[in-house]
């Protein structure tokens, strides 16, 4: 039994009629009544009833009717998803992303990856720029949205963001009327590191900061998330260094002020990377996307 055989069958079930249904399959009536009769032959029973004016069919018939449009209706379900799967349009992503990029690029991306694709379903996936290495390279995550992320070979990372640091100081901070801090002024203030992991890009970046500026810091404590680090500055113990992105949807009980001197050109960096290999039209589409690279304030790629 074949899908054709099918397809004239129901159209003969719905006609009940063969010059009607030939007809509206486009094929000469001969050839629908061969079909048919092909039909009950390999089925062993007979379908229509063909001594009656209209047409009828048999129990086996209409048995027959009931479950062939549910199989061709299947069959165009599963053609229909296929191609929306093909063009991106069904399926699902995998997302790993760090804490800092829900303050910049990744909302305005999934937003608008949504509209465009509804039906695809997000996995969305927190983690360490470093832990995304290990997820690409297992296949848990399709892309992932990171700090500063270390080459990998057979990997593609597209810078998505550039943007200046900022210390982040308690209201009565000394320092706090400033706009703008040194570095160095910062020696004798105790440092709140985030993310607490020893491997952590962003925590490592911070120290490289302090040590171009000439600077030992002082590092009283390590916070696992970025909060929880500016809620310990707002409670007087320490400062910390987040990007200008982060900043926009600051505290109220806190201060944010740009660096300068030694050691403050540095740039922190958001980047996509993912298997250079992976032709997945979900993250084609996902990647469209994403932004250029910007200084943060949307003024292009420097």
């Amino acid at each position: 039994m074949n899908l054709r055989a099918l397809q004239c069958f129901v159209t003969l079930a719905e006609e009940l009629n063969f010059s009607r249904a030939a007809e509206r399959l486009h094929i000469a009536q001969p050839a629908l009544s061969q079909q048919i009769r092909a039909l009950e032959e390999r089925l062993g029973t007979q379908l229509i009833d063909r001594t009656r004016r209209p047409l009828r069919l048999t129990e086996a018939g209409q048995y027959l009717s009931t479950e062939a449009r549910q199989i061709i209706g299947s069959i165009e379900q599963a053609t229909l998803g296929t191609l929306e799967v093909g063009m991106g349009r069904r399926g699902w992503l995998s997302i790993g992303f760090t804490r800092s990029a829900m303050y910049s690029i990744l909302p305005p991306a999934l937003k608008a990856f949504h509209r465009e694709y509804p039906q695809v379903e997000l996995k969305l996936y927190e983690m360490l720029t470093d832990e995304q290495s290990d997820a690409l390279r297992d296949m848990r995550i399709h892309v992932g949205i990171g700090r500063q992320p270390l080459a990998m070979d057979g990997y593609t990372t597209r810078v998505l963001l550039r943007e200046q640091v900022v210390v982040v100081m308690a209201l009565d901070h000394p320092l706090a009327k400033r706009k703008k801090v040194r570095i160095a002024e910062l020696a004798d203030t105790p440092l709140i590191l985030y993310p607490k992991h020893q491997n952590a890009q962003y925590k490592r970046s911070v120290l490289s900061l302090y040590r171009d500026a000439g600077v030992t810091p002082l590092v009283a404590h390590q916070a696992y998330e970025i909060q929880t680090a500016i809620a310990l500055v707002a409670a007087g113990l320490g400062v910390t260094v987040v990007g200008e992105s982060v900043a926009r949807h600051g505290r109220t009980d806190v201060v944010y002020r740009h660096l300068t001197g030694p050691g403050s050109s540095q740039r922190s960096t958001l980047a996509a990377t993912y298997r250079s290999d992976d032709t997945s039209p979900h993250l084609l589409a996902f990647l469209r996307c994403l932004p250029s690279p910007t200084d943060g304030n949307g003024n292009g790629a420097l």
